[in-house]
């Protein structure tokens, strides 16, 4: 992996990332300039093409001179004709950036900066089709790349299929949504702590990029980071993970917004946290087995733990729950209450969350014989 160049930004916000043409280029471009004609009195005049923006990367950002910024005032980048520049690695901000180069005629660029806003720049080079000097993937980028372009080649098919055309059986449904209950899954791309979007304005976030069956999906959150701390599959770069947001928490974080002459106010907000899991595939395929078991009133308890025995706890809920049915003298009703706390508990298992910590004192309880008219206390999850 080719080192970080970093250098102050006029501005002072930090390391400077740019795209430019590569020197091989530039070169080129020079000697097949015809000679100069007489300067005007408003000066040399450059030929469109070195000027050019499109109209979409126009239509994102506020232009003021040659600088180009976000609608909330935050720059986005510099273009200084020959080389454009930002402090910041927003993929959004990166994408324009190839796309100016495109207009430009930048067949093959140069990149520097932030290690990240390399890797990024590379990346939305490479899918334009432009060379790239300044970043030495790895192996997983360059197939990631692949497969991407490979899913690029099959849009117009898929657009074809969408418009009225059927696949055949033993087609697959190219199109076939990656989140299904809940859960995202898809090849884990890159992960870590950044600004939020990659905007150096921002607060700091972390986030989770997967290649899905539809592309490239970027997440943000903060539990993000405790969720790869606490996985219990340590997912590395290249797996095959899943990510689900399990439940929203309710929190009061301390925010800068800017009021309507532009200066930035400082207040709290009450706002909602997501809570996420995220482990490799295989993990929710265990747990999706584990919860049919739960489910299963045929399957008896002894053996459903001797099979997945990280489900002692969940048992001893259902167990719990059986006791505190007797309360109700109707059958069906002591029958209907254990069903619901049955479901509920698989249905967390199912989601991949913590399951019931077992202390010692309950593991000894099953294993001690109770005299027939004891009942053991429900147990409290």
């Amino acid at each position: 992996m080719a080192t970080n160049t970093t250098s102050a930004t006029p501005d002072g916000t930090g390391a400077e990332n740019s795209i430019r043409p590569s020197k091989k280029l530039r070169k080129e471009n020079a000697a097949s300039q015809p000679a100069a004609a007489p300067a005007s009195s408003s000066g040399p005049e450059k030929p469109a093409q070195e000027r050019a923006v499109p109209e979409e990367v126009r239509r994102r950002f506020v232009q003021v001179k040659n600088r180009y910024y976000f609608l909330d005032g935050a720059r986005a980048f510099t273009d200084r004709g020959t080389r454009l520049t930002t402090s910041s690695e927003n993929t959004e901000v990166v994408r324009s950036l190839i796309q100016i180069a495109e207009a430009r005629g930048w067949s093959e660029v140069t990149v520097r900066g932030t290690e990240r806003f390399r890797k990024e720049a590379w990346l939305a080079a490479r899918l334009a089709g432009l060379d790239v000097h300044g970043y030495r993937p790895s192996e997983f980028e360059q197939g990631h790349l692949v497969r991407t372009l490979g899913r690029q080649s099959l849009a117009p098919a898929i657009d074809s299929l969408a418009a009225g055309d059927r696949p055949t059986p033993a087609e697959p449904d190219a199109r076939a949504p990656e989140k299904r209950g809940g859960l995202l899954t898809g090849r884990l791309v890159d992960h870590g702590p950044a600004p939020y979007r990659h905007d150096p304005h921002e607060p700091m976030s972390y986030f989770v990029k997967l290649e899905t069956g539809r592309g490239d999906r970027t997440i943000w959150g903060v539990d993000l980071e405790r969720a790869f701390r606490q996985s219990l599959t340590q997912p590395q770069v290249g797996d095959e993970v899943g990510l689900r947001a399990v439940r929203q928490e309710s929190v009061k974080v301390h925010t800068q917004k800017r009021d309507e002459a532009g200066e930035l106010v400082e207040r709290d907000l009450e706002t909602h946290r997501n809570r996420w899991i995220l482990e490799k595939s295989p993990f929710f395929e265990a747990r999706e087995d584990a919860a049919r078991t739960v489910l299963d009133t045929s399957i008896d308890p002894k053996q459903a733990v001797k099979n997945h025995p990280e489900l002692v706890g969940t048992y001893l809920q259902v167990r719990a729950a059986e006791l505190a049915a007797k309360q109700f003298r109707d059958p069906q009703d002591r029958e209907r209450f254990v069903q619901q706390v049955r479901s509920a508990l698989a249905d967390a298992v199912a989601r991949g969350e913590p399951l019931p910590a077992v202390r010692l004192r309950e593991r000894s309880a099953e294993r001690t014989p109770k005299a027939p008219d004891r009942e053991a206390a429900p147990v409290r999850g």
